[in-house]
């Protein structure tokens, strides 16, 4: 019996794991960033403002206020140590109307290492919602806010998002350049 693919596939992550390290080398997988996640925590720095613009419309839209519960921001998918890049693995869950408002909110001037603009086109088009905890997709949102801007805050390069429906990311072997030049078509030349 053959089993359809989908976004969960766990070889998919492995599969992007293995193309990282055939492009940049060394992989960490579920780097600790060792930032903090509190809105607080972030005030006085170079984006205390744009942050709390944005935590301020995620609590405007459901009317949740205590949806961070973490005092040090979860781990990345994935870390690129002699670039100081980090790489985030979206799948479905993570295009909500609270993520949505959340880029809505970032700076046109900044360049980020995915499409501002695509990432808002799949949030109102997939429309996700994941009411378990009920401020799941606030707290996700956020979280998400934090490892874009970690490069800005912390001096990395920058935190590069690939969509798990993008491709059936388990089919493509790091070890053939027509596979590799594939992947390398979802990775912002700017990296």
């Amino acid at each position: 019996m053959t089993r359809s693919h989908n976004e969960r596939c766990p070889d998919c992550k492995k599969s992007v794991r293995n193309l990282l390290a055939a492009r940049f080398g060394i992989v960490e997988v579920n780097w600790d960033l060792g930032l903090p996640c509190t809105m607080e925590d972030y005030k006085n720095t170079s984006q205390g403002a744009v942050l709390a613009t944005i935590y301020d419309a995620l609590k405007k839209h459901r009317g949740f206020d205590h949806f961070v519960r973490s005092k040090k921001l979860p781990r990345v998918d994935f870390f690129i140590p002699d670039r100081s890049l980090i790489f985030e693995f979206d799948e479905s869950q993570h295009f909500t109307k609270p993520r949505d408002i959340t880029l809505s909110h970032y700076p046109e001037y900044r360049e980020f290492g995915f499409s501002l603009r695509r990432w808002r086109t799949l949030c109102q088009q997939l429309h996700k919602r994941d009411n378990d905890p009920p401020f799941r997709d606030e707290q996700r949102a956020w979280y998400d806010t934090l490892r874009d801007f970690a490069p800005i805050l912390s001096g990395l390069g920058r935190t590069v998002r690939l969509y798990s429906r993008d491709a059936v990311w388990c089919s493509l072997n790091p070890n053939n350049e027509s596979d590799l030049h594939a992947f390398e078509q979802f990775i912002p030349r700017k990296v």
